[in-house]
């Protein structure tokens, strides 16, 4: 079994690179969560965009059918009809606070980097596992007469 440990070397460097890639790779299962959760943020997003949608639709009919709405929208935008006179107060907002937030932008995360690193990674605790196995076979090799001595007593 003195060479059969050195078949292990690379069998060990291809499970530790499997172990990352299906972990940590593009396609494993940590990036996969984190898209879940961007996943559940965006889902989020459109349930508020929905919202501020219906109350953008109340306001729109609200402008196409009722005649005092459409006086107090161009009252706040500065229109008037005739004799009418405005007093400005610099600083103040005018009218309702009527706050138009069409949608959120909403940034994906940054995808993890290719999986050279983990073969990088594969390689070198492979060649660990490689130095390990032959400093025991060079700091433990026996001394064939000392073996031969010890075998007749």
């Amino acid at each position: 079994m003195k060479l059969g440990k050195y078949i292990l070397v690379p069998w060990f460097s291809l499970v530790v690179y499997t172990v990352l890639t299906v972990y940590y790779g593009p396609g494993g299962i940590i990036p996969y969560r984190e898209l879940l959760g961007e996943h559940q943020k965006i889902l989020e997003n459109m349930e508020k965009l929905q919202a501020i949608n219906q109350d953008l639709e109340g306001s729109r009919d609200a402008l196409r059918y009722d005649s005092e709405t459409i006086r107090i929208k161009a009252r706040e935008i500065g229109y008037g009809i005739d004799g009418e006179r405005f007093v400005r107060i610099v600083g103040l907002y005018g009218g309702r606070a009527g706050e138009l937030k069409p949608g959120m932008i909403r940034t994906a995360i940054m995808p993890l980097p290719s999986g050279k690193s983990y073969r990088a990674i594969a390689f070198l605790m492979g060649s660990i596992l490689f130095a390990l196995f032959l400093l025991g076979d060079v700091l433990l090799k026996k001394d064939p007469d000392r073996d031969y001595l010890q075998d007749q007593d």
